[in-house]
């Protein structure tokens, strides 16, 4: 999980390029 994400959060990252996809409020 990247660690500039705030705890709380959840986010979808691609985890074959380790992109951020997307985030889920």
């Amino acid at each position: 999980v990247p660690l500039f994400v705030q705890i709380g959060e959840v986010i979808k990252v691609d985890t074959r390029s380790g992109e951020y996809v997307s985030r889920v409020k």
